[in-house]
């Protein structure tokens, strides 16, 4: 509209004026050497508009003259520019459809074409990978590092190679690159997260932790939990080191995030012992025990047991000051299936048979049953019994991994198989893993063999 407008101005603008000319005549006259001109005002102008013009045209027609040569040239860069990128477009389709035939042909065509497209070097990188030419691979990504629009490309799949390597700190190097590029994509931060971790780097991995958390990458409930065991892994690798008091002040921290976290309960109590603080140890392992029971926190307490300061003590005198030391955890959680039978097996060592058989049927304690039948009485029949329920019920108490399965007899932050981070957790029935069996992770698949970002992971469930 706005263009209409101005077009019609300056007509108007025209017309006037050369109405305005045509209204006022006069008379030109020029002398030049031996030759006098002499015209009105009107065949004037309208001559030096007619020679501008003329002097427009031709003078067009030769800048169009000396330009066909690089037009000619745009023409062929525009259609070679328009080939390359269908060679692209059929060339990533066949990577789709995983022929990797034509997928290294419409590579080479576009590299012949547009060699210096990011495209381009993504298209023959994808293609080398197809072909098991991780040289080539490795090359054309390390030169999409060198443009910032591209680089991603790079590092993505630098990323996937290094953990075709099992190249963990080439993997930590990209990560940190990628946080770079894109510092605030969540889930570059979850993956440096990870691998830090696995690497055992875990004051680094607390601080990525820190930052996944405050993107949003992992919930705040989760992390505390990964927070927990980062703290705990730092304060156990410092006691390794005889660094007691630092590794005591970790434990503590680690404790107080969740007290019902065995692991830390029990390695924060062993370190209060260790260093003379039985009272405070006490206290730690009641205030645990009250909220979840263990068999690590039961022998821990009956390591605490007090001795006995009766002269010439008896075998009974013993059992007796075990059962009142027992009783003193046992009040904490009397319903507790695990309390009843370390209070059941205290009692049939203080020979206190009826309340042995009640807290042993409570808590399930079918051998232990049957060793009281012995003891109380001698019937054999009806401890087969008991042993025979027993066998039926029978369970290896393990940490287990829930990533790939693999159970150990204590907690680490680290599956010894699948090397994945404080994934362990406790279950008491766990009978369909042997504690030396190692079940392998497996390679994971890429179908499609397009780089792309990692697929959005539930980590609801993650401990």
């Amino acid at each position: 509209m706005l263009r209409a407008i101005w077009f019609l101005l300056r007509l108007g603008l025209l017309i006037a004026a050369v109405g305005w000319v045509m209204a006022n005549p006069g008379e030109v006259r020029i002398d030049w050497q031996n030759y006098t001109i002499e015209t009105s005002t009107q065949v004037l102008l309208f001559a030096v508009v007619f020679l501008i013009v003329i002097f427009m045209i031709f003078g067009r027609i030769y800048r169009a003259f000396i330009s066909v040569p690089k037009s000619v040239r745009r023409w062929r860069e525009a259609q070679a520019r328009e080939n390359a990128y269908l060679a692209i477009t059929r060339g990533l389709a066949a990577v789709a459809a995983g022929d990797s035939g034509n997928a290294g042909r419409h590579a080479r065509r576009a590299k012949k074409l547009l060699p210096e497209a990011p495209l381009t070097g993504l298209l023959t990188a994808q293609a080398a990978l197809m072909s098991d030419d991780k040289k080539t691979a490795r090359r054309e990504f390390e030169t999409l590092l060198d443009d910032e629009n591209a680089a991603f490309f790079g590092i993505r799949g630098l990323m996937r190679l290094a953990a075709a390597d099992n190249d963990q700190d080439r993997m930590i190097e990209l990560m940190e690159h990628a946080e770079t590029v894109a510092p605030k994509q969540p889930w570059i931060v979850l993956h440096l997260f990870e691998n830090e971790a696995r690497q055992g780097d875990w004051q680094k991995a607390e601080q990525s932790l820190s930052k996944a958390v405050r993107l949003g990458a992992l919930d705040r409930t989760i992390g505390e939990k990964h927070r927990q065991a980062l703290l705990l892994a730092r304060g156990m690798e410092a006691e390794q080191q005889d660094l007691l008091h630092t590794a005591l002040r970790l434990a503590k921290k680690s404790w107080r995030i969740d007290t019902s976290f065995i692991p830390a309960a029990v390695f924060y109590a062993q370190l209060l012992l260790q260093t003379n603080k039985q009272r405070s140890a006490i206290k730690t392992v009641e205030k645990t025990w009250r909220q979840q029971q263990h068999p690590d926190l039961q022998d821990l307490w009956l390591s605490m047991l007090p001795p006995l300061r009766k002269k010439n003590a008896n075998e009974k005198d013993y059992a007796e000051n075990r059962y009142y030391w027992v009783r003193r955890l046992y009040r904490l959680a009397p319903h507790g299936s695990l309390s009843c039978a370390m209070m059941g097996q205290a009692a049939i060592a203080a020979e206190k048979w009826e309340e042995a058989r009640r807290l042993c049927k409570q808590a399930g304690d079918y051998r232990s049953l049957a060793r009281l039948e012995i003891l109380d009485g001698g019937d054999e029949t009806k401890a087969r019994e008991w042993l025979e329920m027993a066998v039926d019920l029978s369970a290896h108490p393990a940490w287990a991994c829930i990533s790939c399965g693999h159970a150990e007899r204590h907690w680490a932050p680290l599956c010894r198989s699948c090397r994945s981070f404080n994934t362990a957790e406790w279950s008491s029935a766990h009978a369909g893993f042997g504690f030396d069996r190692i079940k392998p992770l497996p390679e994971p698949q890429n179908e499609d063999n397009i780089i792309a970002p990692p697929p959005a992971k539930d980590r609801s469930s993650v401990k």
